[in-house]
């Protein structure tokens, strides 16, 4: 054989070779590049709190290439989605299970780490406004309306109408159910007793003046007076809606009907009891407040 047909054979070789180099490499480019854009799209979701939507380019990212990465994020959004579900659905402890899955996640995007330690943060507030303000509230309507007490059952149901914070995401099945409770009962009230109907006016009437009143920031009734202006202050700061509700449960969870607490009564409590918190607040203090 010639020495330049060998050469020849020898160079069309190479040639292959490379040929077959360079398309690994950049089919391999191509890869990562369409792993990267997934990956980051899926990013992008998380930052907007769309945790469907960045399971879906996490999902997409898993098939391209299948990492732990990429199997530890999707892994993270789904537990966030079944999280939040949970917890509108008021099934707490599946949806403290699920959002401690993304927290401990090995592998796991920060982000979605810290997210879900603000959502646990979030789902522990609200089954304590549950167990605590809400149910006992309700516990009163349902034994209203088991004594065929419908004006008193209104009147525990608009209580839960009138919580601060009922309009959150999270509390919708709750006000659902207030508002259900609120118009069977008002039926019921009309169907049993003649004179019913004009009372639950009447009840309406009063209830959307004191609901007023509870809505305003600190409200202005309680020991202070009927329509006295009290003092919001505590430790020299203006008592928050939020520590307001505060109180309500804790005085509630010490054994006593939270609601019948106005937010001023609640404040002059907060102040003679001289605690730090309302947490720290015992029964002892809500007993020397209501003494005479």
């Amino acid at each position: 054989m010639k020495k330049s047909t060998i050469w020849t054979i020898v160079a069309v070789v190479i040639i292959a070779i490379g040929g077959g180099v360079f398309y690994a490499t950049t089919n391999s480019n191509q890869v990562d590049a369409s792993y990267n854009s997934a990956m980051q799209q899926g990013k992008d979701a998380v930052a907007d709190k769309n945790y469907s939507k960045a399971s879906s380019a996490f999902d997409k990212a898993l098939g391209i290439k299948k990492t732990a990465q990429a199997k530890a994020y999707k892994s993270q959004a789904d537990n966030m989605l079944s999280a939040i579900s949970a917890t509108k659905d008021g099934k707490y402890d599946d949806a403290l299970t699920n959002v401690n899955n993304v927290v401990t996640a090995n592998n796991g995007y920060a982000t979605l780490t810290k997210q879900g330690r603000k959502l646990k943060t979030t789902i522990k507030d609200v089954q304590d406004n549950y167990e605590n303000e809400i149910k006992p509230i309700f516990d009163n309507a349902k034994q209203a309306e088991d004594g065929k007490q419908y004006l008193q059952a209104i009147d525990q149901y608009q209580k839960v109408l009138d919580l601060p914070y009922i309009n959150g995401q999270y509390y919708a099945k709750y006000k659902k159910q207030a508002k259900k409770g609120v118009d069977k009962n008002k039926k019921l009230a009309d169907e049993n007793d003649n004179g019913a109907g004009a009372l639950t006016r009447s009840y309406r009437s009063s209830s959307n003046s004191n609901s007023a009143k509870q809505n305003q920031d600190t409200g202005n009734a309680g020991k202070t007076g009927e329509g006295a202006v009290g003092d919001h202050k505590v430790h020299g700061k203006t008592v928050t809606n939020n520590q307001i509700s505060q109180l309500r449960k804790r005085v509630t969870k010490l054994g006593y009907d939270g609601m019948s607490f106005s937010p001023q009564d609640l404040i002059d409590l907060y102040r003679k009891s001289g605690r730090s918190k309302p947490s720290k607040i015992t029964k002892s203090d809500v007993a020397d407040y209501l003494k005479p």
